[in-house]
């Protein structure tokens, strides 16, 4: 079994942003350290028939296709749920690999980090729920998550992350850290003990709320930065759901 798997989302008539990214992955990874995993969800002709072609070449292990946007997470569930390598990567289809080492690099720092630490990326926050929400209450999504583990959850409220007096302002912390959701690297154990993604996000969030349930465990993410991989290349697509 090869220590990662790699699992491509590619959505609607946009091939070239989807053979970018697969070819990417073809290009710069040994395909001796790797299963590839792709979700097309109402794919183009063009794509589709990429897709298909490299099916039949052996490139691409599992093909999950739908005719219908199902979206993204609801995707992302039926993509994990055959993942047995030690490691996975995540890539939206306007991520892409620029450098031979990217794959290597993550290995490297996966196998080398302690076991607490389980997810890998590039690190942003946002500091106000209302910077990512649009308009739902994010502290009580997680107050209300199996995942939730009883951390107060990042809050400009007193208590928030469990401070009170945050940088001497008598406030909790309100910022959210999260590894960005375009393209991440991940100890597969700890998203099947999470069941991520969870089933009630459908798109928005995601990589909020998988930055927030693995801090919920006592487990930590870490920032390389983008580590040899353009993330984020297009504007987004599709529904905010």
């Amino acid at each position: 079994m090869p220590p990662v798997t790699i699992c491509v989302l590619t959505y609607g008539d946009f091939f070239g942003l989807a053979s970018r990214c697969i070819g990417s992955i073809l290009d710069h990874c040994d395909r001796r350290s790797y299963d590839l995993i792709i979700g097309a969800n109402q794919v183009g002709e063009l794509t589709r028939e990429y897709l298909d072609r490299l099916v039949l070449r052996g490139e691409i292990d599992r093909l999950y296709a739908s005719q219908t946007n199902i979206n993204k997470c609801p995707m992302m569930r039926n993509m994990f749920a055959s993942v047995e390598t030690e490691f996975l990567w995540w890539f939206d289809d306007d991520s892409y690999i620029v450098d031979g080492n990217a794959l290597d690099l993550r290995l490297q720092v996966g196998r080398s980090a302690t076991k607490q630490t389980v997810v890998w990326g590039h690190q942003f926050f946002f500091g106000h729920e209302a910077d990512f929400s649009s308009g739902m209450d994010a502290v009580a999504f997680v107050l209300s998550a199996t995942w939730y583990r009883g951390k107060s959850p990042p809050s400009w409220l007193p208590g928030g992350k469990g401070e009170f007096n945050f940088e001497e302002r008598g406030v909790g912390d309100g910022r959210w850290f999260f590894i960005t959701g375009g393209c991440w690297f991940a100890r597969t154990a700890a998203m099947h003990a999470l069941n991520w993604p969870d089933p009630r996000i459908v798109k928005r969030c995601d990589d909020v709320f998988l930055s927030e349930a693995v801090r919920q465990q006592g487990w930590a993410i870490q920032d390389i930065g983008p580590a040899g991989v353009v993330i984020n290349a297009h504007p987004r697509r599709g529904n905010e759901l």
